[in-house]
């Protein structure tokens, strides 16, 4: 893996955030603390609202979970299922970003293939989410090592999946399904004007890796809890903030909205 330089985030120059038009956040551990969420966050979440600066929310949690934050929190939307479903802000109807002609089989599929993992590793237990999920598979994490969960990864790919974790959660997904590539599609289906340096994406954990990836995403931000898998990751982001999880993402937001201040 790449072992890049991650460069604080207050050594980013202030014009690289003076540009930001969106920011394509995940959630888990980078928007909540401890699982929750702050009246801090929810504050530079609205104050970045009113300075014009569009939140949007992608994460690997489900369908069904997701399909009330894009109405409940000051964001554009919400990306479910890392990249597999996305929901417009204030629209209960989720529009699908990845291809499954037959759902049913999907899921049937979906479940033969976590069966053949259990046999290997007969201690992995369905998240009590999954049956909300539509597109991918999930079980915890729990006390997987990480040659365990490389070793899970290729049995994956061994059967045609694709396979990604979080802090919390293992994913089974169709290959061509990652944050970036929904994200990108939500982009050119819904901000076709934006400019990817116009973009800053934001995360904390191996499900976010293909967000850091600069081809696509020139400005990136990982809250420092990242840190934990800097070594495990292809793509690292180009800035790590000094705080964890939502404070981190605070950090990111007050240089935003402090570059939106015309000076005097």
């Amino acid at each position: 893996m790449c072992d890049l330089h991650l460069i604080p985030l207050s050594q980013a120059a202030s014009t690289c955030w003076s540009h930001i038009r969106l920011i394509a956040t995940d959630m888990d551990g980078t928007l909540t603390k401890r699982g929750k969420f702050s009246t801090a966050l929810l504050q530079a979440l609205e104050d970045l609202t009113v300075s014009g600066i569009n939140v949007l929310i992608i994460t690997g949690r489900s369908a069904g979970w997701v399909s009330g934050i894009s109405s409940l929190m000051p964001v554009v939307g919400a990306i479910a299922e890392n990249g597999g479903i996305f929901y417009p802000n204030g629209s209960e109807q989720p529009i699908s970003l990845t291809s499954i002609p037959d759902l049913t089989l999907h899921r049937q599929q979906l479940a033969a293939a976590f069966a053949e993992l259990k046999q290997k590793f007969p201690q992995i237990q369905e998240s009590a989410d999954n049956r909300f999920r539509l597109t991918d598979w999930t079980f915890d994490v729990a006390a997987l090592t990480v040659e365990e969960l490389q070793t899970l990864s290729n049995l994956c790919q061994s059967m045609g999946w694709g396979f990604t974790y979080s802090t919390v959660q293992c994913h089974i997904k169709p290959q061509s399904q990652d944050k970036a590539i929904g994200l990108l599609q939500v982009l050119q289906a819904y901000w076709p004007e934006y400019s990817p340096e116009e973009v800053v994406t934001v995360g904390d954990s191996p499900n976010d890796e293909s967000l850091f990836a600069r081809h696509n995403f020139p400005v990136s931000v990982g809250v420092a809890n990242v840190l934990k898998y800097a070594n495990q990751l292809q793509y690292q982001p180009t800035y790590v903030t000094s705080a964890a999880e939502a404070a981190g993402f605070c950090e990111l937001a007050s240089y935003i909205l402090q570059s939106t201040v015309p000076s005097i």
